[in-house]
């Protein structure tokens, strides 16, 4: 496999929803709305005199449930830290929450450097038909106690 840019960073991976329903990447809209407010915080910096830089999450890969996002400071593709995912889970599951099931449509949502592999992720064998999903709500382990790697 060649390395590229993108494959020495981390990059987040979100999967949502079910295939053929309307939840399908239901994450998607969170994520834009995410960048909305990232980008009013930007320009509100600005004119208070208080500079912020401006976070974008800019979707990469998109199939099935799947997403892949680089982590943009400026334009500019970064490492996604640790706190601002870890923030993302919270806001995800704050919006996403669903008390009569207990849980999120979230089925996957990784930090880790992006293999290059387009959506496929190495987690993704035949054991598992290729579609990797996480056993428990993974928002849940960020919003009763935050991730620490």
């Amino acid at each position: 496999m060649k390395n590229t840019e993108n494959s020495q960073k981390n990059v987040l991976i979100i999967g949502s929803g079910s295939m053929g329903y309307s939840d399908q990447r239901i994450h998607d809209m969170w994520i834009d709305k995410f960048n909305l407010f990232s980008k009013v915080e930007h320009e509100s910096s600005i004119k208070k005199g208080k500079y912020k830089p401006l976070i974008t999450l800019e979707g990469i890969d998109w199939c099935g449930t799947r997403t892949v996002y680089n982590y943009l400071v400026n334009g500019v593709h970064k490492n996604l830290p640790l706190n601002v995912f870890n923030d993302l889970g919270l806001y995800l599951w704050n919006h996403l929450f669903n008390p009569n099931t207990g849980r999120t449509p979230v089925h996957l949502f990784l930090r880790q450097s992006d293999p290059g592999l387009g959506i496929c992720i190495p987690q993704d064998t035949r054991e598992n038909f290729f579609s990797f999903r996480e056993e428990n709500d993974p928002l849940e382990k960020i919003y009763l106690e935050g991730l620490d790697k």
